[in-house]
């Protein structure tokens, strides 16, 4: 299979400091890069003179209403090619998962994949993010990014600001590294590594606390978004880990035939829910080091397979 071409999703308020760290990562892509910006129709023109290219979403954001001039962007983009990567900067009432399940979508899945979503956050506008409950379209942004670009921080008082950075790094699901900055500046990192299967951070066989894997650390494992669990089988296997397993608590996105799903465990229930998360297929599982001891044996190694077993096969 031909390698797909990584992208970039820039999420964020209007006004928030997206157009300025998109250029900036402009400013300092590798050297001979040609890297394409897909942005709306509203966004500002660049204001480096580079050899990129520039392509607007008429109408419309580039995530909802205006997915067919979204499409049409992109296809017109994929053959003024070839890019060494995409980035899209989405409009500042755009939900993120909707764009990312449009490139998920044929014929993009086989010509695209999602390796990083960034939420700039404007730290002298908090109040959307500070809200309790977060507002709703924030806690979109926030839930489904990767990272998150807190700009013009100095706007904000130390304590403020450290108070919004702790909300925006530990929000479900699974927390992000927050990057602070004055100017809307930050450097450009590659995003989530595609991989190719499980990816454990640690072994199941190793209970929490074992040197350099402290009681916090989760056990983990990553797939691509491209693996597809099977809704009910992987449901029947994980119904059974709170009697089975050692856990003080676990947390779990799955993308199924059907939706992203995520599924959490506190310490006495569970639940199913939608997820805006997209990036990858994630699980995390919280040891409880008091639990260990009830049990003569170690944490099943067989786990692994279970999981495998709950993937749908691969098309041919």
């Amino acid at each position: 299979m031909p390698q797909r071409l990584p992208v970039t999703v820039v999420a964020g308020f209007a006004g928030a400091g997206k157009s300025t760290l998109i250029d900036h990562w402009l400013g300092g892509r590798p050297a001979g890069e040609r890297w394409a910006v897909l942005a709306n129709a509203s966004a500002a023109e660049p204001s480096l003179r580079l050899p990129i290219g520039r392509y607007r979403v008429v109408g419309g954001c580039a995530c909802c209403t205006a997915q067919a001039s979204a499409r049409s962007a992109l296809i017109e983009l994929l053959r003024a090619g070839p890019w060494a990567r995409i980035v899209v900067e989405l409009d500042g009432a755009a939900h993120p998962a909707a764009l990312v399940d449009l490139l998920r979508r044929p014929p993009f899945d086989a010509l695209l994949r999602v390796d990083d979503l960034v939420t700039v956050v404007d730290a002298a506008r908090p109040a959307p993010f500070e809200a309790e409950p977060m507002h709703p379209l924030a806690h979109a942004q926030v839930e489904v990014a990767a990272r998150i670009v807190l700009n013009r921080a100095d706007q904000l008082a130390e304590a403020r600001r450290a108070a919004l950075v702790r909300r925006l790094a530990d929000a479900p699901p699974f927390g992000r590294a927050v990057e602070v900055t004055d100017d809307g500046q930050s450097a450009w990192t590659r995003g989530v590594d595609p991989g190719s299967g499980l990816d454990r951070t640690r072994g199941l066989d190793e209970p929490a606390g074992a040197p350099g894997t402290p009681a916090s650390q989760p056990v983990q494992w990553r797939w691509p978004a491209d693996r597809i669990f099977d809704r009910p089988r992987l449901q029947a296997l994980i119904a059974a880990w709170p009697a089975r397993l050692p856990l003080s608590h676990a947390i779990g996105v799955f993308r199924t035939e059907r939706d992203w799903y995520q599924w959490r465990f506190d310490g006495s229930g569970v639940s199913w829910e939608a997820s805006a998360y997209r990036l990858e297929s994630r699980l995390q599982l919280y040891v409880d080091p008091q639990r260990l001891v009830e049990i003569a044996a170690p944490l099943p190694a067989s786990i692994e397979a279970e999981l495998a077993g709950a993937v749908n096969p691969a098309p041919a």
